[in-house]
């Protein structure tokens, strides 16, 4: 059975407080902390493929993945802000029938909606349906859909 990892961009400090363009908005101390919990706790689930939105704070929660597994990090505009959860998930079914094991770094508005149209497809979830900065889910891929995606706090504890 193939496994995506849909992930919540790490901690990256307060909107309000930033005075550039969100997009450029980087991980806080504490999200590069989460960042590197999050390589670790994945460095053996036989990722080969990592995507991420555009944004920097979700490029740079993977690039501790990306340096422990020897991967480059592919821009993959679906999964930015703003993005619908339908073209999202299939574009990762479409990489899991493939026989790639994903994980994504994406947005607090695009993560539950790939949920909520995994569950609304027959997925089982454990946990709830959205998470908190840092936090993930494991999805595993059964007949070309996500059968069932466990949720997983993020690193620190944080809800």
């Amino acid at each position: 059975m193939m496994k995506i990892h849909l992930i919540r961009h790490a901690h990256a400090g307060s909107r309000s407080a930033w005075d550039k363009a969100d997009h450029k908005r980087p991980l806080s101390e504490r999200g590069q902390g989460q960042a590197r919990a999050i390589a670790a706790a994945l460095a053996d689930a036989g990722i080969d493929t990592l995507w991420t939105s555009p944004s920097v704070r979700c490029q740079q929660t993977l690039a501790p993945m990306a340096k422990e597994l020897g991967l480059e990090v592919e821009v993959v505009d679906v999964f930015d802000e703003g993005h619908d959860g339908p073209p999202a998930l299939d574009a990762l079914l479409a990489a899991a029938a493939k026989g790639k094991t994903v994980a994504v770094c994406s947005h607090g508005d695009v993560i539950p909606s790939v949920v909520a149209t995994a569950t609304r497809r027959g997925a089982d979830l454990e946990g709830p349906r959205a998470i908190s900065k840092g936090g993930r889910y494991v999805c595993t891929v059964g007949d070309e859909q996500i059968t069932r995606i466990i949720a997983v706090p993020a690193p620190d504890g944080d809800t």
